[in-house]
């Protein structure tokens, strides 16, 4: 019998992860949104430039970046890669699976460094033209906030051991690291990067210490690594159908008022439905929430006329962009199949259905312009909102709607 490897184990899940990962991530980084991407950074950069040029040194810079930087390292979930029939299998090879949750948390690491170096990459111009500091201090600062974040992937691993609440553990975690960034980020390195590592690694002697003896609560960590995987794909369905996603559906009866006008008569069945899964489903309403409330915060925050036209347009286009897969979201079930409708009466309710909630986001836009470029450059920007959707719903979505079926 072939002995059992932890470490190849790991290998082997790795590397059907990353595999998974290409596959998906060729789907949602496609043609188009790179063209949205492109130019929505290109027009945050540039407000962004013309922002630190005139930022007052009173502007709290510090406090901003210690609250990204700490979201950035704390929260995020453990990659340990185990699947259900592990809590059942592989409870017994807990002693050989050490070098298996060694690989984990390197790797977790390493897969997620990358989102406080961006926040920091952002943040330094503001964090130079508040403080005074050169652009020299990003070096050490990006190591120390790598051993924090090696610091919370460990000590994560950690209290996976310990039966104590675990937002007691995450409290602990967010509190220490908030005040080791903001040591880094408002001090001289000379005294404090002595003293964050002096703390880093005593609070973790003595949490391995709590913790040795202890066995791994491998149901704990199933259950982390399914619900990481699970938004990882509810993200990834926007784009394209995933086979993996557990959606979550709520009856939500205080909002049957939506879809109450809806006549019944058979060419409105499909409008029914469309309407109906979007409030229940949270993944959808969730989605169009989120867009319109991100997009309502940067058009009140950012001023001009043409970046309230730039930014309206782009999110208006993500919105129906990644609405299309709604289209495709019954297909797997039967009983639809029984329906006597035409695609054809489908395909138009759908394209109505996403019409609707772009011409509410367009209204929402256009009133935050008037708000912003009083009454004429506001109805202006409205009225390009409008132009737009009626442009991207009469002609960009059917073709869309015609591909996906052919």
């Amino acid at each position: 019998m072939k002995k059992f490897d932890s470490v190849e184990l790991f290998k082997k899940r790795f590397s059907s992860y990353t595999d998974e990962l290409n596959k998906y991530l060729r789907y949602m980084f496609n043609d188009h949104l790179l063209f949205v991407l492109i130019i929505g950074i290109g027009a945050g950069i540039f407000y962004y430039a013309d922002w630190v040029k005139h930022i007052k040194p009173s502007f709290p810079a510090i406090p901003l970046m210690v609250v990204l930087l700490t979201a950035s390292l704390c929260f995020a979930s453990m990659v340990s890669l185990l699947k259900r029939p592990d809590t059942v299998y592989l409870t017994v090879k807990e002693t050989e699976m050490l070098r298996y949750f060694e690989r984990a948390k390197r790797v977790t690491t390493l897969l997620q460094s990358y989102v406080f170096a961006i926040v920091l990459l952002v943040a330094m111009p503001m964090y130079t033209a508040v403080t005074g500091y050169s652009y020299g201090r990003f070096i050490g600062l990006i190591i120390m906030l790598f051993l924090l974040k090696a610091w919370n992937v460990y000590v994560g691993f950690e209290t996976a051991k310990l039966d104590n609440n675990d937002s007691t553990w995450l409290f602990f975690r967010v509190l220490a690291t908030a005040v080791m960034v903001y040591l880094l980020l408002a001090f001289s390195f000379l005294w404090t990067i002595p003293v964050v590592l002096l703390a880093l690694f005593a609070s973790y002697y003595l949490l391995h210490e709590q913790a040795k003896g202890k066995v791994l609560r491998f149901e704990y960590l199933v259950d982390k690594e399914e619900a990481r995987m699970n938004r990882f794909y509810r993200l990834v369905n926007l784009f394209t159908d995933v086979p993996h996603l557990k959606g979550t559906v709520r009856r939500r009866s205080y909002l049957d008022f939506l879809y109450k006008p809806i006549p019944y008569a058979k060419r409105k069945t499909f409008a029914y439905l469309f309407s109906r899964t979007f409030v229940r489903t949270n993944e959808y309403i969730g989605l169009y929430v989120r867009l319109t409330i991100i997009a309502l915060i940067l058009l009140i925050f950012v001023q001009g006329f043409y970046l309230n036209i730039i930014f309206s347009l782009l999110f208006i286009y993500l919105t129906g962009f990644q609405f299309i897969p709604m289209l495709r979201h019954f297909d797997g079930q039967m009983m639809l199949q029984l329906y006597p409708i035409q695609d054809a009466i489908r395909n138009r309710s759908f394209i109505h259905f996403i019409r609707i909630l772009l011409v509410f986001q367009a209204l929402l836009f256009g009133i935050v312009g008037i708000a912003q470029n009083g009454s004429i450059g506001g109805l202006a920007i409205l009225g390009i909102n409008l132009v737009f959707v009626i442009a991207f719903s009469f002609l960009y979505i059917p073709f869309r709607v015609k591909r996906i079926y052919q």
